[in-house]
């Protein structure tokens, strides 16, 4: 209960502080952004019973949801994944993404930037009748080009390395697993924060 309160108590403080901040001549155009994105990933990892080591690169498609804030140079997200991948029974990361775009042009810009959160995965071994939880997390980077259509809507086009190297022991196995290269694009719906 004192958490519950005490949490209350701190967005009332953020949200309040927002709203009786004053302008100024030197303010930045800052906006609040939610994207949808879609894309193709590669997850590698391996299973090693000791005698036989089999290692797998799955191929598979991604959607997600993202939400963040955004000044002339930065962008920062809080994201959310989920992975149509075989022989798990769900994937899924959510993270943190920071950006810094290098605004060339009028009409687009590039950025590059870092990514840290947490996989959430179950794989399941048909081999061994077995399945294995996932819950690590995952470090990476991030690069791509955002192209404005007006003042209201990005659609960028980027490629994500996360990596998770992790190994996970169960029944005299070891599951190893590296990392997801994904290629992706999202539209992001930009709304100007007074």
């Amino acid at each position: 209960m004192r958490n519950k309160l005490a949490k209350v108590m701190l967005s009332t403080m953020l949200v309040g502080s927002a709203l009786v901040a004053g302008t100024s001549e030197y303010e930045i155009d800052t906006y609040s952004l939610v994207g949808v994105e879609a894309g193709f990933s590669s997850f590698d990892y391996e299973r090693d019973d000791g005698s036989n080591v089999q290692r797998t690169t799955g191929e598979l498609m991604h959607g997600g949801i993202k939400i963040g804030a955004q000044s002339k140079s930065y962008r920062v997200f809080l994201s959310a994944r989920y992975y149509d991948l075989t022989d798990f029974d769900y994937a899924r990361t959510y993270g943190v993404e920071g950006q810094y775009m290098f605004n060339f042009s009028e009409i687009a810009n590039l950025y590059i930037g870092i990514n840290a959160g947490t996989t959430d995965m179950k794989l399941i071994d048909v081999n061994n009748n077995s399945t294995v939880k996932v819950y690590e997390p995952y470090y990476g980077g991030d690069v791509g080009v955002n192209i404005h259509f007006g003042d209201s809507v990005d659609w960028e086009i980027g490629a994500k390395y996360m990596t998770i190297n992790s190994t996970i022991d169960k029944n005299s196995i070891k599951y190893n697993f590296d990392r997801i290269i994904t290629a992706y694009t999202s539209l992001i719906f930009k709304f100007k924060m007074d």
